[in-house]
């Protein structure tokens, strides 16, 4: 995971997989939506359209270009049911594509699962340093 200071000194190149995510969720959309990828509603034509753009902004966005028409895209797309922390985050192995809710992290069970290991290596390192 990249620091504070390694993100801020990222260059646009650094955010590519942002695009790249953002144009797999829309060409998703348009497979769900109809045969007709022309006629679909998550065309670029028509998501342009909606976001008041030029075609051609949309295609920047895809291809990497970070700006405000990125975070709008993020955010409406989080209204169709997808995770922004998949979308963001440059390692995303371990987060869920669909936003299901929480993010596991702050699941109760999963803190309090957390909470108890912590315990329990807290209490192991106690004993071993006793036997040093």
């Amino acid at each position: 995971m990249k620091t504070i200071d390694e993100i801020m000194r990222g260059s646009k190149e650094d955010f590519t997989y942002i695009g790249e995510r953002l144009q797999a969720i829309r060409e998703e959309l348009v497979q769900k939506d109809t045969d007709n990828q022309l006629t679909t509603q998550f065309a670029k034509t028509k998501i342009a359209e909606r976001f008041d753009m030029h075609p051609m902004t949309l295609n920047n966005v895809e291809r990497g270009a970070i700006s405000l028409t990125t975070i709008k895209l993020v955010l409406y797309y989080y209204t169709l049911g997808y995770n922004p922390a998949w979308i963001l985050s440059e390692d995303n192995e371990f987060i869920p594509k669909d936003n299901i809710g929480e993010n596991v992290v702050y699941q109760n069970d999963v803190q309090d699962d957390y909470k108890e290991l912590e315990s329990a290596v807290i209490a192991a390192l106690k004993e071993f340093k006793k036997k040093i």
